[in-house]
């Protein structure tokens, strides 16, 4: 498909608050030839968000947190969500030191290189938003754990350490049906072993 399939008619902002969401009047070509519409659509606006799921390549063992969601609590799941770390990238920041900065402020802790994961639309019927998804290098033998966060943004965040081997555990029976955690952890399953290789 190409930009000449896709005709937007008119776009409104509905809401500008803390989400941002703009309403399309649009058509776009269909696979059998002629076009699909005129129709309404309303989208989240929102920028690229990035995740980081720290590891300890010599440990073996990686870094999760486990945070407050309403929204979680709303749709029927657990309101203490166990998830990699994440933020938004709503100061222009450069991808890999957003990645860095909120490993800090979430879990205390310092990660050096960065594996390139995952980018991908976290909602494709809802929002822009995309998520980019690191794994980080660190050191869990200097790592002192605790309750993290920001108290201007209301966190209170737990960070835990977890051996490599527990992974499948996890995802068994230890997730809390949050969808970047999931695909992250299946991902490091599959590439453990050539990170390690390349890490150590």
């Amino acid at each position: 498909m190409m930009a000449a399939d896709l005709e937007i008619l008119e776009k409104q902002r509905i809401l500008d608050s803390f989400l941002k969401v703009d309403r399309y009047r649009l058509r776009h070509s269909a696979f059998n030839g002629g076009w699909v519409g005129p129709m309404n659509r309303e989208v989240v606006a929102r920028p690229i968000c990035v995740a980081v799921l720290p590891y300890d390549p010599v440990a073996d063992k990686i870094l999760l947190i486990e945070q407050f969601r309403l929204q979680a609590h709303l749709a029927g799941l657990p309101a203490w969500q166990r998830e990699v770390i994440a933020g938004i990238n709503d100061k222009n920041e450069a991808i890999d030191e957003i990645a860095r900065r909120e490993a800090l402020e979430e879990a205390a802790c310092a990660v050096t290189e960065l594996w390139p994961v995952y980018r991908y639309l976290v909602s494709p019927g809802l929002t822009t938003e995309t998520l980019c998804v690191f794994l980080g290098r660190f050191d869990s033998e200097s790592w002192k754990g605790g309750v993290h966060g920001l108290d201007y943004e209301h966190e209170d965040i737990r960070a835990s350490l977890h051996d490599a081997a527990t992974v499948p555990e996890i995802l068994e029976t230890g997730h809390t049906g949050n969808g970047p955690l999931i695909l992250t952890l299946q991902w490091f399953l599959l590439n453990r072993e050539k990170v390690r290789r390349k890490w150590r």
